[in-house]
């Protein structure tokens, strides 16, 4: 049998390892779990982001192949505004850089000067073939660079995502091992002295 005060102050320090362990094992678990819901709820917001633009330019489409109805134009007013309140959601979020709302509010500004010119001359009917490619081809455009945007932010974010959840499962194994090694260290000390 050992000194008994060595064996008291083994015991305190052992136990106050694992009681840093179980807080510092909250406090990250915290940290990453609030990390991990942050980066699922950014993708799924691009994700919708990423909809909205393409029902954008589907309705677009619509118009310039079927010509204008109230229905069409209804729809297409519909995609925009999906798009634009998933757009605030990820500023709110600050899932944005700068650059990426500079890019996606340009192409939408540049995108409303044309629509409305393009909604006027449609609705008058006095669009020629000549024009609905001119105008099919300036959404294309911009709708492929703001598509492209989008993914460079979704490409970011699942990355972000993969990195957490690493980082997260490195965590868990060095605690795990901490916390075996302590343990075990305090059952042989309490066994030597029984």
């Amino acid at each position: 049998m050992g000194n008994p005060n060595i064996f008291k102050k083994k015991l305190t320090v052992t136990f106050s390892i694992i009681i840093f362990l179980i807080v510092c094992s909250g406090v990250l678990g915290w940290f990453l779990t609030r990390q991990i819901e942050s980066s699922d709820k950014i993708i799924n917001v691009v994700h919708k982001l990423k909809e909205a633009e393409l029902q954008l330019r589907g309705e677009e489409k619509n118009l310039l192949i079927r010509g204008f109805s109230q229905d069409r134009y209804l729809r297409w007013q519909k995609a925009k505004e999906s798009f634009h309140r998933n757009f605030g959601e990820l500023i709110g979020l600050k899932a944005l850089t700068i650059i990426e709302i500079n890019e996606l509010s340009a192409d939408h500004s540049e995108l409303s000067g044309i629509y409305n010119k393009f909604f006027d001359e449609i609705r008058s009917g006095a669009l020629s073939q000549n024009e609905i490619i001119k105008y099919d081809e300036q959404f294309k455009i911009t709708g492929r660079k703001t598509l492209a945007t989008i993914e460079n932010i979704l490409s970011r974010e699942q990355k972000i995502s993969s990195s957490t959840d690493t980082q997260a499962d490195v965590l868990i194994v060095i605690f795990l091992i901490v916390f075996v090694a302590t343990v075990s260290f305090l059952i042989v000390n309490v066994l030597k002295h029984l």
